[in-house]
């Protein structure tokens, strides 16, 4: 999924590229969302921790503030007028509430 987010944005930024490619304007810079570079990982949940940007082992309260945190970041409703980003905004929403239960549980199962 991460990899078709950062294809979404590759090609946003393309696009931008060539059109100011004939203005002799200097290239903008990528400034929508950060793309996340998948890393290999022993532990399943590492991923979820670096998705909420947050270090492994965190307690409850600190993941629930991560995710509130991102959550206000990267809301599709902040970024419904384009609607490329839009799309990668509930990409990312999703990820991230995915990773939000998945830790809440595994907290719970303790």
């Amino acid at each position: 999924m991460i990899k078709r987010l950062f294809n979404i944005a590759r090609a946003e930024f393309n696009d931008l590229v060539q059109k100011n490619k004939s203005a002799d304007a200097p290239l903008p810079e990528p400034d929508f969302f950060e793309i996340r570079q998948e890393e290999t990982r022993s532990d399943p949940l590492e991923k979820y921790y670096a998705n909420l940007e947050i270090p492994v082992g965190s307690d409850r309260e600190t993941i629930k503030t991560a995710w509130k945190t991102q959550m206000k970041k990267y809301h599709p409703d902040l970024h419904g007028s384009d609607p490329k980003k839009k799309q990668i905004a509930e990409e990312l929403t999703r990820e991230l509430t995915h990773a939000y239960r998945t830790l809440d549980s595994a907290f719970k199962k303790k």
